[in-house]
């Protein structure tokens, strides 16, 4: 089986062609609209999905490195990411730290990843046999990570990921009254982006299934939750109205810092499907 290697960052890739309103509906929609120019009201949705992919990675843990928007009145728009040159045509794109998964092959007939749980079990565990006898070849007298901690870390990275590849429509859908469910349910393969390998909601599911049953719906669950807190989604709306205003917001302080406007990160998030606990709201 061939299998997929690649980095998954929060890449928002909006086409001219498969975006609409319906009355206050953000929607999207496959009809062709030639000539389109980016609107304001558009852009201004658009800062709310960047901004909520880059809170709820920065929340997990993960490191944001840009988020950027394309301008009012532009038909077709691209910027330089930090590892490449030029990224585009898009809308936008919201840049966080990478995440290296194998053992997701890309299924074109049914437009969907399909994940090798156990091979991908496996290869983590002839990585650590490497470490352990690395370790052991140089006499360290560091104390090595058990095997299940490492491998409990590693899902708890990708269960992260699914979470921060989901932030987007699920802002988008609270925007209008949506649930979760609806919203992905919604955008599901017919969102604001790329149909093909690049989806969020695509992406998401295929690293769901490298995880146990259930974590698709249970990174949908806390992402929404934690969005809906009221000091997150504060933050979230303050992000994307300082994203509105300067088009490019950076990690190293520019115009405005935005690690002053995301909330502190949250230990031990998102919660694995079998040891989720209500907590508290901030």
């Amino acid at each position: 089986m061939d299998l997929v290697k690649g980095t998954f960052g929060y890449h928002f890739l909006g086409t001219v062609d498969n975006f609409t309103y319906a009355d206050d509906k953000f929607r999207p929609t496959w009809k062709s609209r030639r000539g389109y120019r980016l609107t304001v009201e558009h852009r201004h949705q658009l800062c709310v999905h960047l901004a909520a992919h880059a809170v709820i990675g920065h929340m997990s843990g993960a490191w944001v490195y840009m988020l950027a928007v394309a301008p009012v009145g532009v038909r077709s728009w691209a910027i330089a990411e930090r590892k490449t040159r030029e990224i585009g045509p898009i809308w936008g794109i919201c840049s966080t730290s990478d995440l290296y998964c194998t053992h997701m092959q890309w299924e074109e007939y049914q437009q969907r990843y399909v994940a090798d749980p156990a091979g991908w079990e496996a290869s983590t565990k002839y990585e650590y046999a490497a470490r352990e006898r690395f370790h052991h070849e140089q006499k360290s007298t560091d104390t090595l990570p058990s095997f299940d901690r490492v491998l409990t870390a590693r899902r708890h990275e990708i269960r992260a990921h699914v979470c921060g590849h989901l932030a987007g429509h699920i802002a988008d859908g609270i925007t209008v009254g949506m649930t979760a469910g609806e919203a992905l349910r919604l955008y599901d393969r017919r969102d604001t982006q790329y149909v093909g390998g690049v989806s969020d909601i695509v992406i998401a599911e295929g690293l769901a299934g490298l995880l146990q049953p259930g974590e698709y719906e249970n990174a949908a669950h806390v992402t929404e939750e934690v969005l809906r807190r009221p000091k997150v989604w504060k933050s979230v709306n303050r992000l994307a109205r300082a994203l509105e205003k300067f088009g490019l917001l950076e990690g190293s302080k520019c115009e405005v810092d935005m690690y002053d406007l995301m909330p502190k990160a949250l230990a031990d998030w998102p919660s694995s499907p079998d040891s989720v606990i209500a907590s508290p709201a901030p």
